[in-house]
């Protein structure tokens, strides 16, 4: 049966800078006004409160800007981990950094939890659950959405089969403000491999899809890259945003990265 064809002019595009771990003095660079519809900005370009970073950010109109990281990753990650008390405190500064970020201008942010280690750990699933829900009023009272990272082709020591939990682990947030976001990395998907499978539901769940990828071995996102998440995506209604995020040391790869993506993306625009 021949593939409806997708509209890429619905879909949102950008940069996910703060995935890369962009330094903030370059983000500036890459706020260039027409070129993206979305923009995931290092946490702490926000916490600055530069007027030229502010006066930049403003003149590209995005539709969809979103801080990095809620709180520092390798805490993030460990917190599940620890007993009660730090759970506790790590919330109350976590709500006080979404406070932060939404009067900032930031929509979102995400929270680097390690479902690898997390989904099939019943004990480890209940306290990071418990982590969520407690910022849920905080998410209610400011609009902010959270953004749980989820890997494709996922990683874990764990024998599980990780759509159907992750969707359990997400039902189990109880607040529509609480979201995915897929971490894809497509050259570590082989060209025959049921993406479907790996991708289960999830599209239903995810308010964002990043494209991760070594630069520095010479890959590039092409629309064949893109085109089967894609078509899988729009039919859970998914519409983005795509966005982009190669690593390379220094990150010196991020600039000729984005003007290919660029260009990829007005071409799948104007088929």
């Amino acid at each position: 049966m021949e593939t409806e064809k997708v509209d890429y002019k619905a879909f949102q595009f950008g940069l996910a800078l703060g995935h890369a771990a962009m330094d903030p003095a370059s983000v500036p660079d890459f706020l260039t006004p027409g070129a993206f519809d979305a923009v995931e900005i290092p946490t702490e370009c926000f916490l600055r409160r530069d007027a030229e970073f502010q006066r930049r950010l403003a003149s590209c109109k995005f539709k969809t800007v979103r801080a990095g990281h809620l709180m520092a990753p390798d805490l993030t990650r460990e917190i599940p981990f620890l007993a009660e008390n730090y759970r506790r405190d790590f919330v109350e500064q976590a709500a006080i950094m979404a406070r932060t970020l939404a009067a900032a201008g930031a929509s979102g942010a995400f929270l680097g939890l390690d479902m690898g280690r997390i989904l099939g750990d019943e004990t480890a699933e209940a306290a990071a659950l418990e982590i969520v829900r407690r910022l849920v009023p905080v998410l209610y009272r400011e609009n902010f959405e959270l953004l749980i990272p989820f890997r494709i082709p996922f990683k874990s020591e764990r024998e599980l089969v990780s759509p159907p939990l992750m969707g359990r682990f997400m039902r189990g947030t109880l607040s529509p403000l609480v979201k995915l976001s897929l971490e894809i990395h497509p050259f570590e998907v082989k060209p025959e491999e049921d993406k479907s499978g790996l991708l289960g539901l999830l599209g239903c769940e995810a308010h964002q899809a990043v494209l991760v990828y070594d630069a520095d071995s010479g890959l590039h996102i092409v629309p064949g890259q893109l085109r089967p998440w894609a078509e899988l995506l729009e039919r859970r209604l998914f519409r983005g945003p795509y966005l982009l995020c190669p690593r390379s040391v220094r990150n010196r790869m991020a600039i000729p990265e984005a003007d290919l993506f660029t260009k990829m993306v007005s071409d799948l625009r104007n088929e």
